[in-house]
């Protein structure tokens, strides 16, 4: 009885924990800068893969370092892109041709490290953003339009993980659930071995 009792608990720690969401919160993450019209410039081609932390800061505050700038800010599940200052034309080319894109890659979830993203879901006010996503990154592309303080971007990343929890046809029991299970079998188990004791 005591080998299921523990085989329950078992059961139960692991279910609670895959019903809790993948988090990037402490991961290492890089960003690179690149543009599709122009020279190579030092604020973005020279930054090469920037590293950062996932935390309660920003990660990539005020990415240009100078008054026309922009942060990018990675949470747990998402990630957030602000506009400083402004209004100002565009970011290099001031055309209204080219695009400044940014890629963050290694996205691991430090509590779920197999988990891939499957999907993003895009909220902006800006118009001519492109996005995109692979199983460990995401991209976004801003065009060379006039920007200002206004403007924001933000992408909720879906993850093979959160699929799981919310497919219908998978049955996750709730945590709570799972605890009454193991508490009344730890009850029984109680019980019976009490009867036992009284009975010798």
């Amino acid at each position: 009885m005591k080998k299921l009792i523990s085989l329950v608990l078992t059961v139960t720690v692991l279910l609670w924990g895959a019903s809790a969401s993948a988090s990037l919160m402490g991961d290492e993450v890089f960003l690179t800068c690149m543009q599709s019209s122009g020279s190579d410039h030092e604020l973005c081609e020279g930054n090469g893969a920037l590293p950062a932390t996932v935390g309660a800061d920003v990660e990539y505050p005020d990415y240009f370092n100078f008054e026309n700038s922009l942060s990018i800010d990675v949470n747990a599940n998402s990630i957030w892109v602000t506009f400083d200052n402004g209004p100002f034309c565009g970011w290099f080319t001031c055309d209204g041709q080219g695009l400044l894109e940014f890629w963050l890659t290694d996205l691991h979830w430090v509590d779920m490290p197999d988990a891939i993203i499957t999907g993003i879901d895009v909220i902006t006010n800006m118009t001519g953003v492109q996005t995109g996503y692979g199983d460990h990154s995401v991209h976004f592309a801003l065009p060379e339009t006039d920007v200002d303080s206004s403007m924001f971007l933000h992408i909720n990343l879906i993850t093979d993980h959160d699929n799981l929890i919310a497919d219908p046809d998978v049955d996750v029991p709730e945590p709570g659930t799972l605890v009454l299970f193991a508490l009344t079998l730890s009850g029984l188990a109680y019980n019976r071995r009490k009867k036992s004791v009284v009975t010798k």
